[in-house]
C-alpha cells in the first residue's frame, strides 16, 4: 500500500496520529511503502528506509541502524550542515502593528488587538496550529487586507491602508504560504515571474513596454545567485521542481535588499537540502540588516531561525518571547491556548 507524501502538511500532533494508524498494517499481513523526504516521518513511520537522489537508489538502510544525519547526507549527496544563527543587535523597528483588529464578519475577529514588532536583524517567528489567524496577519503585512481599527507602520510612518503593489515599494518582500497558488504563475517563463512584482520599474519597461531583453538578463542573474536549476529564463515555470520554484521566489524576494521579508511556511514541502539553503539565505538577509517575520507550522524551523517567538492562537498574539527561554513544552501549552503560564514565561526570561 502506497502512501505518498501524507503527512507533508499535517502539524506534529496530526503527524503522531498518522503514523499510529499505519502502525498494525504490517501484522495484518500487508506492506506499506511510506514516501516523505521529512526525516521525523521515514524514522516514525518505516522498518527500512531506501534513499533516492537523482532518480536512483543510492542506499537501503535500517532505520534502527542510521540517523538524521547519515540520511540527510545520502539525500543531497554531501555533508550537510544547517545554518546556525549568529547573535546580532537588533536595529530600528520595520514594522509595528499596535493593537490591531481585523474582523472576519462571522463572529471571532481574524486578529485580535495584536501588537508585535520586528527589528532590523532580528528574525521573530511566529508558531501556531493552523487557522489561528497567520494567514490574516500574513495578508495585513503583504497590504491585501487592512486593520478595522489599531495601527500598522513601516519604517515608523503608517502604513494601515498601502496596497500590495506599495508595501513591495516601500522594501515589504514576501515568500507566499503557496507558491503554487499565490507565489508563482506555473504557464509564465521564469523571467515572467521574476519581475513580476517590479515589472513597472524603468529596468523592466519603457513606454508601458516589458524591456525583455534587460528582464531576461535580470534573470540570468537571479537564476547563477540563487542557482535556480532550470533550463534557462524562458523555461515555463511549472516544469521546475518545488524546491526550484522556492528558490526562484528567494531570488524575487531577496535579490533587491528588502527591509522586511515575510516568509510564509517557507521550506513546506521541500527537501532537506532546500531546507537548509533557505534557511541560509533567511540568516544571510537577517545579518545584511533586514526584519525577517517567519510564519512556520513548523515548530523546529520556528526553534532553528528565530531570534524571538510569538504564539498565534485564536487570532491574538503573545509577547515576543526570547528564544533559548521557552521551552518546547511551554509553546505546546501556549499554542492549545494555555496563556495563562505567560507569567512564568515573561518572568523567567
Amino acid at each position: 500500500r502506497p502512501v505518498a507524501g501524507p503527512a507533508g502538511v499535517l502539524p506534529r500532533k496530526d503527524r503522531a496520529r498518522l503514523f499510529d494508524t499505519r502502525r498494525p498494517l504490517p501484522a495484518d499481513g500487508r506492506a506499506v511503502v511510506f514516501t516523505s523526504h521529512k526525516r521525523n516521518g521515514v524514522f516514525a513511520a518505516g522498518d527500512t528506509v531506501a534513499v533516492r537522489r537523482g532518480g536512483r537508489l543510492v542506499a537501503t538502510r535500517r532505520t534502527a541502524e542510521t540517523d538524521r544525519e547519515e540520511l540527510a547526507e545520502l539525500m543531497v549527496g554531501r555533508a550537510l550542515k544547517p545554518p546556525t544563527p549568529t547573535p546580532l543587535e537588533p536595529g530600528e523597528p520595520v514594522l509595528t502593528l499596535s493593537g490591531v483588529t481585523v474582523a472576519s464578519g462571522h463572529g471571532r475577529p481574524l486578529l485580535d488587538g495584536v501588537d508585535l514588532t520586528v527589528r532590523r536583524r532580528q528574525i521573530v517567528g511566529i508558531a501556531g496550529v493552523s487557522g489561528n489567524g497567520q494567514t490574516a496577519l500574513a495578508e495585513l503585512v503583504s497590504g491585501l487586507i487592512h486593520p478595522d481599527s489599531g495601527t500598522m507602520a513601516l519604517k515608523g510612518e503608517p502604513a494601515g491602508n498601502a496596497e500590495p503593489a506599495e508595501m513591495v515599494r516601500r522594501g515589504v518582500a514576501r515568500i507566499p504560504e503557496d507558491r503554487h497558488a499565490a507565489g508563482l504563475v506555473g504557464a509564465m517563463a521564469v523571467w515572467e515571474n521574476l519581475i513580476a512584482e517590479r515589472y513597472h520599474d524603468p529596468a523592466f519597461q519603457r513606454f508601458g513596454l516589458i524591456r525583455r531583453g534587460a528582464a531576461r538578463a535580470y534573470a540570468e542573474e537571479v537564476i547563477k545567485a540563487f542557482d535556480v536549476r532550470c533550463p534557462g529564463p524562458d523555461a515555463r515555470t511549472q516544469l521546475l521542481s518545488g524546491g526550484n520554484m522556492q528558490k526562484l521566489i528567494l531570488g524575487r524576494t531577496l535579490a533587491h535588499g528588502p527591509d522586511l521579508i515575510l516568509a510564509s511556511q517557507p521550506t513546506r514541502g521541500l527537501d532537506v537540502g532546500a531546507v537548509s539553503y533557505v534557511h541560509g539565505r533567511l540568516l544571510e538577509a537577517r545579518a545584511a540588516g533586514a526584519g525577517v517575520l517567519v510564519i512556520s507550522e513548523d515548530l523546529d524551523e520556528i526553534l532553528a531561525l528565530a531570534d524571538g517567538i510569538t504564539v498565534a492562537y485564536h487570532g491574538r498574539l503573545t509577547p515576543v518571547l526570547p528564544h533559548g527561554r521557552v521551552s518546547v513544552r511551554q509553546l505546546g501549552l501556549l499554542m492549545a491556548g494555555h496563556w495563562e503560564i505567560l507569567p512564568e514565561i515573561v518572568d523567567a526570561a
